[in-house]
């Protein structure tokens, strides 16, 4: 059974005029990238004279604040100081365009047509009347009758309206009422849940509100049973909904979605809320039927612990009322959303020792958060790995901004996320954009900070995919993904499921040997990238990204993409071709590590040159002192050198005995007939000396010095030596 998933934060109505910085047909990159450098020194300069003054400034107080402003020398930030209001006006109407909600629903619905997603996951959903009936004409259901949803909203607006005029009760009472709501139209089927006071609220109050919703396609999968929701946070105003499906194969399918605060001061509460979720779901969500996890964390995937010392949470008094504050953690967070959401190292209360969530009552209590031991939810990603992953947001706040704090917040995250339980193979995720890591996503902000650092092209390139835009009607892109449920996953039944160990399989980040031929020793080492059929040949392919540049494509055949690498360090294989590596626990790496050292050790001692020779691949390998290998290559190369002269001294012995038998036989053979016969022994002596020995030499220092330049070579990777094509890769 093959899944595709589409996970989207489709833009709340309410933010669609929040004032984003939108590229503009045809526009250069370099173009881009001076408005995004200018908006964000004037976003800058406006924050620090609000924090000198205590006051915010508004939008209309800005062409005052204009006439003082020293612009830097970008040519839109002289353009902004001249022509402030037209500029702005300009900016406002092409935003106005770009986030119609009509037209962006029919862009949403497009995507959809275009992609035929198996199950459709949305955050910030407050388009319900206008998108559902275009979702449902394609083939899609959220479980219930518009007329549904249309009493659950306004339910659910009444109560956040009553709840801001003060009507009675805490927010912990609303919170109950709310979840109560829930709960009720979730019996009826309905796969939709609006917040009830949100961000999103505040501009625009009259509609009804944000929140989460799940959608199958109908000819392939349908409901078993009724959704299960939560709300979760202190007020409690923010749902999950987990929703069970079955598929047309007969296969169990359960989805669930949800939509974390942002902010990177909120990265304590997101792990507060994750911890909560883990609690009222009852564990560890691997232990139960297949399982496929599409959220929004808010928590970008390369944010790295320590996650700073500021953090920002809610508190809730004895009396049900709750404030938000802010502090300075104790010590630095352990783990991020990211990995908590997966196996991790620890599973803290995931297993064994489980303790109930408690949120935190004061900020003594939320300080000492960060020593708590988070419950792990035992799932893994679908990107399949922690370090390359594509972005999934490339946005920055304009002039148009109603939220003058936000000008120039530039935008570089991987926040939306899939993940599924263990018995599924993931054969393709991606959202559009190239993969990085950590250090690539510095260093392009500390190009985008610096005007004369160089490699400014791909930043430039990288700037004409600022969303949301005339073709992408969000700020996020959506991410899609494509599981595969292994033929044991699919015979079992609905009740009573009790999951086996997955038979061996490729997954996406799987570190891999290429298999060379056969008269070659070594083979190429790559991550897979891709998994799953393509357009050029017949059955499933790998993907592979080489570690050298040995490849054949950057990812791309015929002009389709597959998956994103440097150009020639992509290759596409069949399964037959590829190892994976054989994984080892920490424990076992550690106990091969202590032989390896104590056999090294005591070959070095004892001048063991074969033992050393054999050792020094493994050695490399597990990482033991470098100073300890450069000492045993002194070792064999001092033994090897003094071999070599011994033989190179028995070799010069032998030669002076043929030398000397030479002139003997040609002293006795002159004067007898046939002298010319010594003219033919002093050509046989040129040739051993000038050309044979030679040979000989280079043969002795070739073999002296080959074991320990095949150890370094095959530890350092080396690009020169590289093995032939192995049988099965594809000529593109």
């Amino acid at each position: 059974m093959q899944i595709r998933v589409m996970q989207w934060n489709v833009l709340a109505h309410g933010l669609a005029n929040d004032g984003f910085l939108v590229s503009q047909p045809n526009e250069e990159g370099a173009s881009i990238l001076d408005r995004a450098r200018s908006v964000q020194v004037l976003g800058q300069t406006m924050k620090q004279r609000a924090k000198k003054s205590g006051e915010k400034i508004r939008l209309k107080d800005l062409p005052e604040e204009m006439k003082t402003w020293d612009p830097p020398p970008f040519d839109f930030a002289q353009r902004l100081k001249s022509n402030f209001q037209e500029i702005l006006q300009e900016e406002q109407r092409y935003l106005q365009e770009i986030t119609d909600l009509p037209k962006r629903c029919a862009m949403i619905t497009a995507r959809v047509q275009a992609e035929q997603p198996d199950i459709i996951t949305f955050q910030e959903y407050d388009m319900f009347e206008t998108l559902n009936p275009l979702l449902e004409a394609a083939g899609y259901s959220a479980g219930s009758d518009q007329g549904s949803y249309q009493e659950l909203a306004q339910r659910v607006k009444d109560l956040g309206i009553q709840l801001k005029k003060g009507g009675g009760g805490s927010p912990k009472d609303f919170a109950q009422k709310y979840r109560e709501l829930l709960e009720e139209y979730a019996a009826k089927g309905l796969c939709v849940c609006p917040n009830f006071n949100s961000t999103a609220r505040r501009f625009n109050p009259d509609g009804f509100d944000d929140g989460v919703a799940i959608y199958w396609k109908t000819s392939t999968l349908k409901s078993r049973e009724p959704p299960d929701v939560w709300t979760y946070d202190m007020t409690g105003d923010a749902p999950a909904i987990r929703v069970k499906l079955q598929h047309n194969s007969g296969s169990p399918l359960d989805v669930m979605t949800l939509h974390l605060p942002s902010s990177p001061g909120k990265e304590l509460r997101r792990q507060l809320n994750l911890w909560q979720l883990h609690e009222l779901l009852g564990g560890a969500l691997a232990d139960g039927p297949p399982l496929i996890l599409a959220v929004d964390l808010n928590s970008d995937a390369h944010l790295q612990p320590p996650l700073g010392q500021d953090a920002k949470v809610q508190v809730i008094a004895e009396d049900g009322s709750s404030e938000k504050v802010e502090f300075q953690l104790d010590q630095p967070l352990r783990h991020t959303c990211f990995q908590l959401l997966q196996s991790g190292t620890g599973t803290g209360t995931g297993t064994g020792s489980r303790r109930p969530y408690s949120h935190p009552a004061d900020v003594k209590a939320a300080k000492s958060m960060a020593n708590c031991d988070f419950p792990h939810w035992g799932l893994k990603n679908a990107w399949g790995t922690e370090d390359r992953i594509p972005l999934s947001v490339v946005k920055m706040r304009g002039p148009a901004s109603e939220q003058v704090q936000k000008w120039g917040e530039l935008t570089l995250e991987t926040t939306d996320h899939v993940f599924c339980s263990p018995h599924f193979k993931v054969a393709q995720c991606g959202t559009g954009y190239r993969h990085y890591n950590h250090q690539d996503k510095q260093d392009l902000m500390r190009r985008f900070k610096d005007p004369q650092a160089p490699n400014q092209e791909e930043l430039c390139e990288l700037l004409k995919g600022l969303i949301p835009s005339s073709t992408i009607p969000s700020d996020h892109m959506c991410v899609l993904a494509t599981f595969q449920l292994s033929p044991r996953d699919e015979a079992v039944e609905v009740q009573g499921y009790a999951p086996e160990e997955m038979e061996e399989d490729f997954l996406l980040g799987d570190r891999v040997l290429i298999k060379a031929a056969k008269e070659e020793p070594k083979a190429w080492e790559g991550t897979v990238r891709f998994i799953g059929i393509t357009d050029f040949a017949t059955g499933e392919w790998l993907g592979v990204e080489l570690d050298i540049k040995a490849g054949k494509n950057d990812g791309s055949v015929h002009g389709k993409r597959y998956f994103q690498c440097e150009d020639k360090y992509g290759l596409f294989l069949h399964p037959s071709a590829v190892q994976k590596f054989k994984a080892s626990s920490p424990r076992d790496i550690a106990l091969e590590k202590a032989k390896v050292q104590e056999a090294l050790a005591l070959a070095m001692e004892d001048h063991d040159i074969e033992t050393i020779r054999r050792v020094l691949p493994a050695a490399e390998s597990l990482g033991i002192d470098p100073k300890e290998i450069h000492f045993a290559r002194q070792i064999v190369d001092s033994v090897a050198s003094y071999d070599l002269q011994g033989e190179v001294k028995g070799l010069c012995s032998s030669l002076l005995k043929l030398r000397r038998t030479l002139e003997n036989i040609e002293a006795s053979s002159s004067g007898r007939p046939g002298a010319t016969q010594g003219t033919s022994y002093q050509e046989l002596e040129r040739r051993l000396l000038s050309e044979s020995l030679p040979k000989v030499l280079e043969h002795f220092m070739q073999g002296a010095q080959s074991p320990c330049k095949a150890g370094k070579a095959g530890a350092a990777g080396s690009q020169t030596d590289v093995p032939q094509v192995p049988q099965g890769i594809l000529s593109e």
